[in-house]
């Protein structure tokens, strides 16, 4: 079984997850998009008669402020990677585990590696097509010109694909506390823990080379236990 074969057999396995997830922050984006785009218009018109300013008035600073028009969905995406990232990671390794089908798999014609590298490849595509493509494509939508009031700016479109890729430390996570032998009072919890504790890190930082350092460190340290587990576990 050749590695273009597993990839496809993941891929396939794991399409109705990833058909769910990208329909989801489809249509949860183009709803609030419309929306938006509709208050816009009917506010339009009553800017100039509501906020009309004499010579030498002051501009309410808080009528200046606004929040962009994808934060709504932005939040959504923020629930719906990690989910993703999960659900991936259970289908991937958990039901494996439960339905007894590793040695199956490990005794075909194909090195363990080739068998981990289909499930990460799937993983990545899967993010990258289901979220990455739908949230950009969202960004470029609300970026037409006559759409809304004011362009979205750059830093909603980074935010969205930093919480994509918190996706791919959840699913680490969880393909790590599924590939470990250990108890789960023990340290079987770790790869979870630690994809928890990374995500909730990440989240917390304002700086884009902080958190560009802190993700790709995160997704190395689960990335190399991950392939260590696998190529070491006796299934």
């Amino acid at each position: 079984m050749r590695f273009l074969a597993l990839l496809r057999k993941e891929l396939r396995e794991s399409l109705p997850w990833l058909l769910l997830a990208g329909l989801l922050l489809l249509g949860i984006g183009l709803l609030t998009l419309r929306s938006e785009a509709q208050f816009a218009r009917i506010n339009r018109q009553h800017w100039s008669s509501r906020q009309a300013l004499g010579p030498g008035e002051v501009v309410n600073t808080y009528a200046l402020v606004r929040f962009p028009h994808l934060t709504m969905v932005a939040i959504w995406l923020a629930f719906i990677a990690p989910g993703l990232g999960l659900a991936l990671g259970v289908c991937h390794f958990w039901v494996p585990l439960f339905a007894r089908t590793w040695s199956f798999l490990l005794h075909r014609s194909t090195s363990r590696m080739s068998i981990l590298g289909a499930k990460l490849a799937a993983a990545i595509l899967g993010l990258l097509v289901s979220l990455g493509l739908v949230w950009t494509g969202l960004y470029w939508y609300a970026c037409r010109p006559g759409l809304l009031p004011i362009p979205e700016p750059i830093q909603i479109l980074v935010v969205g694909w930093v919480y994509i890729v918190i996706g791919l430390v959840v699913y680490l996570g969880t393909a790590l506390s599924a590939l470990s032998t250990a108890r789960w009072y023990t340290t079987r919890i770790f790869g979870l823990a630690f994809a928890a504790l990374a995500a909730f890190v990440i989240l917390l930082q304002w700086h884009p080379g902080r958190v560009f350092v802190l993700a790709v460190l995160a997704i190395a340290i689960l990335f190399v236990q991950t392939v260590a587990a696998f190529l070491s576990r006796e299934f």
